[in-house]
């Protein structure tokens, strides 16, 4: 396996690994409807966070975690991903801290630690492009003239 091969492959994990995260919160958020976790994060951050807002940023989840996992228009959803994490940790998981910490007798913090992490990964995929195994014809090389 060469170098290219090697590239493509771990661009593939990442996209997986990251696409089901986003997936799978979006949809646990769109399920639980005002009970979902997205919809009390917006009411501690002191938004009234509507349920229609609740319905956006679950369905926007939902629909980028799943371009991430099969390839297509990967960039932008890393990109419109990242925007959502970082809008996030400014309204919300700054005042929290850096670190998520739950242990006995302490109120549970949601630091940002997980943030950075997800941002980093969704960065490199905006960058990179969606690697291997992808249903877009897109490739780290051919960014700007690739076929959808």
């Amino acid at each position: 396996m060469d170098e290219s091969d090697r590239n493509g492959l771990g661009l593939f994990v990442l996209r997986l690994a990251l696409g089901l995260i986003f997936l799978l919160h979006g949809w646990m958020n769109f399920v639980a409807g005002e009970d979902a976790f997205v919809h009390e994060m917006l009411v501690m951050a002191g938004w009234s966070a509507p349920p229609f807002l609740v319905w956006v940023i679950s369905l926007f989840e939902l629909v980028g975690g799943l371009a991430l996992i099969v390839g297509i228009y990967a960039r932008e959803a890393a990109s419109l991903l990242t925007v959502e994490m970082v809008t996030a940790v400014a309204l919300f998981h700054v005042r929290q801290g850096f670190f998520i910490v739950a242990v006995p007798n302490v109120p549970l913090a949601y630091g940002f630690e997980y943030h950075v992490a997800l941002v980093g990964g969704l960065v490199c995929v905006a960058l990179a492009g969606p690697g291997a195994w992808a249903l877009s014809k897109r490739s780290s090389t051919d960014a700007g003239t690739a076929e959808v």
